[in-house]
C-alpha cells in the first residue's frame, strides 16, 4: 500500500459511494502492476466474484479462499 499513489479523502469517499476504488480510471486499473493482494483476488473467488461476470476458467479451490478471507482478518486487510 506504501507504494500507491496517495489519494486525497474526496477521492476516496467517491469511490466508497460508487463501490469503485480511487485508482480505477477510465483505462482501467491505473496501480496495476502493484496492486493489492484482494485486488489479484477479485473475480477469481466465488466471495469475490466479479459483478460483470467474468470468471477464470478454474475458480481458486475453497479451501485456499477460506485460507486468504482467514489472512484478511488476521491482518486487517481492507479495500484501498
Amino acid at each position: 500500500m506504501a507504494r500507491l499513489p496517495v489519494k486525497s479523502h474526496a477521492a476516496h469517499e467517491a469511490a466508497l459511494a460508487d463501490l469503485s476504488c480511487p485508482h480505477l480510471g477510465e483505462q482501467g486499473c491505473q496501480i496495476y502492476a502493484e496492486r493489492p493482494l484482494i485486488c489479484r483476488l477479485f473475480g477469481a473467488t466465488p466471495r469475490l466474484a466479479c459483478p460483470n461476470g467474468k470468471r477464470p476458467e478454474v475458480m481458486i479451490d475453497p479451501k485456499i479462499e477460506q485460507q486468504i478471507h482467514q489472512f484478511f482478518v488476521e491482518t486487517r486487510q481492507v479495500l484501498v
